[in-house]
């Protein structure tokens, strides 16, 4: 049996795991079987939750990128096609990964083709955000996810209104090699012209990308990374909606003079599911899963926040907040994961060259 696979790159915060949702509703709806996988430098990932409480099969690839835990990524299809075996996988690289022709699409192509069929590599941008507040590494980055896609979807245009026309015009001209679709991962507007395109498309890019491999690396060290789980417990019934959002405006007003990537959490408690998540000052919180908000005395959380801050400071900054948004002061709070860190140098499992080099 041979499984599609279409691979959604894309900075962090472009709105990837929710297209990767929609996308798999879609295509159940549609007779598909589908699995997600998803992927992190760590561990406790609010994405993997997310899914899979949708209800969808789901592996996961923690600790490095696709590109060098090559092996981990192919584990993670394997468990995919042995206990689903579906027929479409949709997976969702780390928000800081590129350079995926060469170190993904095209190995999996060369060694595995009886097992996979390589879809054209899907980049998303997010129609709303300027990455120019970042560093010119993280530009540098963001230039090279998109001059390898395939194909480009301007997700959120429906945010956009007037100017979408404009950014549409700026990127085509820019990547002018790759096919441009606007979308809304959150409502589905386009997303159903995308996957009819790409299920029927093989990834066909005949060219290496030239990257700068140190710069790439000091993109990705210019961002702390933080995950953390835990658990919140209070003598006095609470809202958890309100708590989830309050944890996010507490910590995106404590990492004021940083730029954010994404601040994403996911809230749950016997009765109810929460996902919200902030990708840049200013903006008002996304929802993902907003159930019906019904009083609790404890909840269980999930928080992985990507800042251009060092890793100490975001930690400070999350356990201030986390003990700031307390629902009374004799509440209590616990946590049973908490990480920090800045990653390691990506260092690819393969590389494999194309006929000819593309700047």
């Amino acid at each position: 049996m041979t499984t599609r696979l279409i691979i959604i790159g894309g900075f962090l915060g472009a709105g990837k795991t929710t297209l990767l949702l929609k996308s798999a509703r879609l295509l159940t709806g549609q007779g598909y079987r589908v699995g997600l996988v998803t992927n992190d430098q760590g561990k406790d990932l609010v994405d993997t939750l997310l899914l899979s409480q949708q209800n969808f099969p789901v592996s996961e690839v923690s600790g490095s990128c696709f590109c060098c835990a090559f092996p981990d990524l192919l584990q993670a299809l394997r468990q995919l096609m042995d206990s689903v075996q579906p027929d479409v996988i949709l997976a969702e690289p780390v928000g800081s990964c590129t350079d995926l022709t060469a170190t993904v699409l095209r190995p999996l192509a060369e060694y595995y083709p009886a097992q996979f069929e390589v879809a054209p590599l899907t980049v998303l941008v997010d129609a709303a955000r300027e990455l120019d507040q970042f560093s010119a590494n993280v530009s540098y980055l963001f230039d090279r996810q998109l001059a390898e896609a395939e194909f480009i979807l301007l997700n959120k245009a429906d945010l956009l209104a007037d100017d979408l026309w404009t950014r549409q015009a700026a990127l085509q001209s820019q990547y002018s090699h790759a096919r441009l679709l606007s979308v809304s991962a959150h409502t589905g507007q386009g997303v159903d012209q995308w996957l009819e395109t790409v299920l029927g498309q093989t990834s066909s890019s005949a060219f290496t990308m030239t990257v700068d491999y140190d710069r790439y690396a000091e993109a990705e060290a210019e961002l702390a990374w933080l995950n953390a789980k835990g658990i919140v417990r209070s003598s006095t019934p609470f809202s958890a909606r309100h708590w989830t959002a309050n944890l996010l405006t507490a910590l995106e007003q404590a990492l004021a003079g940083s730029q954010i990537a994404h601040i994403k959490t996911h809230v749950s408690t016997l009765s109810a599911n929460f996902k919200a998540s902030i990708t840049q000052h200013g903006f008002p919180a996304a929802w993902d899963v907003d159930s019906e908000d019904i009083p609790t005395d404890q909840l269980e959380f999930v928080l992985n926040a990507r800042v251009s801050t060092d890793p100490n400071t975001l930690q400070q900054m999350a356990l201030q907040s986390i003990d700031a948004v307390k629902p009374d002061p004799l509440a209590r709070y616990y946590l049973t994961h908490f990480e920090c860190f800045r990653p390691l140098p990506p260092r690819p499992t393969y590389r494999l060259p194309a006929l000819t080099q593309q700047n």
